[in-house]
């Protein structure tokens, strides 16, 4: 998943750091992660049979913001791994705001895991995941794919490097990095009946908007499906954040890619208008991505403490349908903006008993 790049492979590492994270028993990190994604059509055409058609309404617009906070305390480890980890799940939350034309519609994500407390253990290669307090989730799949590491571990080199030194990154250190990965474990997607009695509309018109499902859309479907050229450097010498002298490593990343067309739905099987009307012949759905940020880990506590990540996505999107004799022609861009932040502080099991 991180891969040293092959001049570093002959490099002579006398002075290099070793940028691992070391986890012992009974060691606590408080996680506070913020992600915020808009996008925003900037350019929307319709044509039947070669003839410009009237596209009225406005753009469209999306919006979301997610917050996290959650305490990860290692109840055993072998060899700096940890082998059994308790994970507090404190508050896991999502807004989104979706408009098209005058109408505006919000929704707010529920995840089962708040305030639930799981324990994750590797035993024999093999990682089981189990509630130990809280109400269990109906849905078992919320309980697969939690890791027992800090998910910023995925943007360190597996060897010592020195200063101005690079490794390579893929898109699977990306997602892992930025919770993607179990993105669908914390905001689970409603099921069409949930979706469809979430939304609060504002505005007039109708309260559903087209293949929205309660508004907003992830940025894990543009990492996922990305082509990813990404790298991360260490920076000489080192910087303070929040008091603590951290090695400061540099992400830069871009990629491009196409996207699954979206599935269609309407919020009534007799509501034929939030179907298309047309067999799609032709979607295209491509997009560029790019991505920066700083990732800080701290000398004396030996572990990633910050990270923070900007990134820009434009998309460009035509889609070709066919209904008898007539085609119609559908064109859209858009553009958007990522913002994500990751604070890790050690606390303490009395700390955290207390709270």
């Amino acid at each position: 998943m991180r891969l040293i790049l092959p001049s570093l492979l002959t490099l002579a590492l006398a002075n290099g750091q070793a940028l691992s994270t070391k986890y012992d028993a009974e060691q606590s990190f408080r996680i506070e992660v913020q992600s915020a994604f808009t996008m925003e059509m900037v350019d929307f055409s319709m044509e039947r049979d070669g003839e410009p058609m009237d596209t009225r309404g406005g753009g469209r617009r999306s919006s979301q913001a997610r917050e996290i906070v959650m305490i990860d305390t290692v109840l055993d480890s072998k060899d700096g791994e940890p082998t059994h980890v308790r994970r507090a799940f404190e508050m896991i939350s999502g807004t989104a705001t979706s408009t098209f034309g005058e109408n505006e519609m919000e929704s707010e994500s529920e995840c089962p895991l708040s305030d639930v407390i799981i324990e994750i253990v590797l035993d024999d290669g093999d990682i089981s995941t189990e509630v130990v307090e809280g109400d269990e989730p109906e849905d078992e799949a919320l309980l697969e794919g939690h890791n027992l590491t800090l998910a910023l571990d995925a943007l360190l080199p597996e060897d010592e490097v020195e200063a101005d030194d690079s490794w390579g990154l893929d898109g699977e250190a990306l997602l892992r990095a930025m919770g993607l990965d179990v993105e669908k474990a914390y905001f689970p997607p409603p099921s069409r009946d949930e979706g469809e009695g979430r939304g609060e509309r504002r505005g007039g018109g109708r309260r559903g908007m087209p293949g929205m499902r309660g508004g907003g859309e992830s940025i894990e479907r543009y990492v996922t499906n990305a082509d990813w050229d990404a790298e991360a450097t260490l920076e000489s010498g080192t910087e303070e954040y929040n008091g603590l002298d951290c090695h400061v490593i540099r992400i830069e990343a871009e990629a491009t890619g196409e996207l699954p067309e979206r599935e269609w739905g309407g919020r009534d099987r007799q509501d034929r208008s939030f179907r298309p009307l047309l067999p799609a012949l032709r979607p295209e759905n491509s997009f560029e991505f790019e991505l920066e940020g700083k990732l800080y880990f701290s000398v004396e506590g030996g572990h990633p403490v910050h990270l923070e990540l900007e990134g820009t996505v434009s998309t460009e999107s035509m889609t070709e349908r066919e209904r008898g004799e007539s085609v119609m022609v559908i064109s859209r861009s858009q553009e958007g903006s990522f913002e994500y932040s990751v604070d890790i502080t050690p606390v303490t099991p009395e700390l955290e008993d207390g709270e």
